[in-house]
């Protein structure tokens, strides 16, 4: 360590460990300062998640599969962008899909009321009546607050869904499921096999700790099946290799993976 970054790392280890007051509004505002810097923000209207489908709209998205649909926001945004596109939508929580289906009114649009994952059955969901959006198969009440219940959910494969649709290929992938993204991906282990996925979209968040998981994962997963990925940010997507630094959970929620055989896709949304 050189001398000049020797005094100043002592000098904040002193002022954080006995500044008080001061101290704490300082690592306060330094903290808030990371989080914006890093893009935690999840409104899609600013953090970027709009800004990409913008820029897709270069390349002519076709086939759009939105799981973990919620009220329908994403789906919307696609159906307003992609004039010849079909979206799938799924959403797993029979109260959330019936607001979904009331928001949602296209020809253009395949609604479904299960959700996605490695294996079909039913399932109980952790079901937040005050916050649909986190909703999830595993425990979420230790993260969020809000009225809590059990209810009874089905799912099935991506894999199986295609067949029975007769969807040989998927342009973009959608994935905001609440910590069992894995899971999702698992279930489209043929496509992917088949190189039949494009793009993808998935959220990653304090979530992943219940799951086990982390970014790592993620990283190893797309890249075993060829495609290069990186946060969305405000102007992009930050393609990068997997850093450690990264699995601090203080953002970016959402990541966004192309197949490298779609460069004309990467060089599109990149930032």
């Amino acid at each position: 360590m050189g001398t000049f970054k020797k005094i100043a790392w002592n000098t904040s280890r002193l002022v954080a460990q006995n500044g008080g007051a001061v101290s704490r509004a300082l690592y306060h505002a330094a903290n808030l300062y990371k989080k914006t810097y890093n893009n935690l923000n999840y409104d899609m209207e600013t953090n970027g998640e709009f800004h990409v489908l913008d820029k897709l709209k270069k390349v002519g998205v076709k086939t759009i599969f939105d799981v973990g649909a919620n009220k329908g926001d994403y789906t919307r945004a696609c159906l307003s962008r992609f004039s010849d596109a079909t979206i799938h939508a799924f959403e797993i929580a029979p109260p959330t899909y019936q607001k979904l289906k009331k928001n949602v009114s296209s020809e253009r649009v395949v609604l479904n009321e299960f959700g996605l994952s490695n294996a079909a059955g039913a399932f109980d969901l952790d079901y937040n009546r005050d916050d649909d959006g986190s909703s999830s198969l595993l425990e979420s009440s230790k993260l969020h607050g809000g009225n809590w219940a059990k209810i009874s959910v089905n799912v099935r494969t991506g894999d199986s869904y295609c067949e029975e649709k007769g969807i040989g290929s998927i342009d973009l992938i959608k994935v905001d499921v609440e910590g069992v993204e894995h899971l999702v991906f698992d279930g489209f282990s043929k496509q992917f096999e088949r190189e039949g996925i494009s793009a993808v979209q998935f959220e990653f968040g304090m979530i992943n700790i219940y799951s086990k998981f982390l970014l790592k994962d993620f990283y190893d997963l797309f890249s075993s099946h060829g495609f290069v990925l990186g946060p969305i940010m405000p102007r992009g997507v930050n393609f990068r290799e997997y850093n450690t630094k990264d699995e601090d959970f203080q953002g970016p929620p959402n990541f966004f993976a192309v197949h490298r055989s779609k460069p004309e896709i990467i060089e599109a949304v990149r930032l």
